[in-house]
């Protein structure tokens, strides 16, 4: 009797925690949980995306309370927010073969100018009493078409700014400055706006776009090699087939996706639960905000001294059933003290899959696919953030917030436990290097490769 021929499906190697390599053969971090910020290029860019993003929510903040205080509609909101990121959803591919093509840092230097135009824009509207919701919507799409395209070239642009042996706390830090820039700014913005008005809010974020632009212009990244020339169509084919053939890369695009259309609603459509459940003003809902702001950065404090002690699968699961849980205890009752604490859990619940995928997607994935694997993720999680938003928002207007949002708890624990059954909780996620489990049909590898 012939001997079944062997299968070309390759368990993922078992790693023990979410920074050291274990048995799978890369090397552990030398330069501790900061180390990255010892780079000179990584620190400026730490420090000016810091400030530039705070400035930015500060901006997410006050156009949901502008549009909501000019419409009263839950669905403009879900609207302003879904024009702002579904550029994304449709420019990933591209965004994908642009920073695998090109040179990141002049992608990046672009699209952050035409951003600051953008802002320049608000802000002169505003200050000129011209700004109506259909301009909000025409600029916020101005900004989301440069935001498609600077994604996935911010993202893989910081493994060049330090050495490979400081690459997981690069990542680590580079997603605690996107959260706690979302702690810091919804607050500042709340100031600014009792303050001074909104218009303030605008030209410091166009200020802080220009801060960042300067700063990026004047890096010197490590250079990459760009891959030979290809059709465009061809060259996209093999990013998605790259993705396809790995289990970990599927499941951290899918969970993203979940995250952001079922979590995400949570923080895009607060205005109007603020007003319609809690009752509060710009104040109130600048206090939800940062109370997720607050949460993610706890959760990214711990995540960086500790997240060594256990598995990206283990960070991820917590997070899904944290999500649920705080979308379930914010619309459990109309107090406000409750709100804030589903809030809070949810910023906590976003830095944990937030971290455990970026950090598994970046690990896993070979130099030359970077910009269109970390393309294909920026399309899950962006297609899930308008998408919740804008379906969220019309069928809050029509069912209420707080069934939508029970509904999304509901969602989330559900597919909690579907990846407990069905992808052993996740554990691809564990691994540092490149599993392939499907046999390439292309250029790419020969049959039982990991290349």
């Amino acid at each position: 009797m012939p001997r079944p021929a062997p299968s070309r499906i390759r368990s993922p190697p078992r790693v023990s925690h979410l920074g050291s390599p274990g048995v799978n053969g890369a090397r552990r971090s030398d330069s501790g949980a900061l180390g990255a910020l010892r780079y000179r290029d990584f620190a400026f860019f730490w420090w000016a995306a810091l400030i530039s993003n705070a400035a930015n929510w500060m901006q997410q903040f006050t156009v949901p309370f502008l549009i909501f205080d000019m419409t009263g509609s839950n669905t403009w909101v879900g609207a302003a927010a879904f024009t702002m990121l579904i550029p994304a959803v449709f420019l990933a591919p591209v965004a994908g073969v642009v920073a695998d093509r090109f040179a990141r840092q002049k992608v990046m230097v672009i699209t952050l100018a035409v951003s600051t135009v953008a802002c320049a824009g608000f802000a002169a509207l505003q200050m000129t009493g011209q700004l109506t919701p259909w301009r909000i919507i025409g600029l916020n799409l101005v900004m989301g078409v440069a935001l498609g395209i600077q994604a996935s070239s911010w993202l893989a642009l910081v493994p060049l700014l330090v050495p490979s042996s400081s690459l997981l706390s690069a990542i680590r830090l580079n997603s605690a400055q996107f959260t706690a820039s979302r702690a810091i700014g919804p607050l500042t913005g709340a100031g600014l706006l009792a303050l001074v008005g909104p218009g303030s809010v605008f030209v410091t974020n166009a200020v802080t776009y220009g801060l960042l632009l300067i700063v990026i212009a004047t890096m010197r990244p490590r250079r990459v090699e760009p891959p030979a020339r290809q059709r465009i169509r061809a060259f996209l084919a093999a990013g998605v087939a790259y993705v396809r053939r790995r289990a970990s890369l599927r499941q951290a695009i899918l969970t993203g996706f979940v995250m952001a259309y079922f979590g995400g609603a949570l923080l895009h459509l607060a205005a109007g639960l603020a007003s319609e459940d809690y009752g509060v003003g710009e104040t109130g809902l600048a206090g939800l905000i940062t109370a997720a702001g607050v949460g993610s950065v706890i959760g990214s404090v711990l995540i960086i001294g500790y997240g060594d002690r256990f598995d990206r699968s283990v960070l991820a699961r917590l997070g899904l059933a944290l999500y649920a849980s705080a979308a379930l205890l914010a619309v459990a009752t109309t107090s406000y003290p409750v709100g804030l604490a589903g809030y809070f859990l949810s910023g906590v619940a976003h830095v944990c899959i937030a971290i455990s995928l970026n950090s598994a997607v970046q690990s896993q994935v070979s130099e030359a696919m970077r910009g269109r694997t970390m393309s294909l993720y920026v399309m899950g999680i962006f297609g899930g953030w308008p998408t919740g938003a804008l379906v969220g928002g019309w069928l809050g207007d029509h069912l209420g917030l707080r069934l939508v949002f029970g509904i999304n708890g509901i969602v989330l624990a559900l597919y909690l436990v579907s990846v407990i059954v069905r992808w052993e909780g996740l554990r691809a996620l564990d691994s540092n290097v490149e599993v392939m489990d499907r046999a390439p049909r292309d250029q790419l590898g020969t049959p039982g490769s990991t290349a």
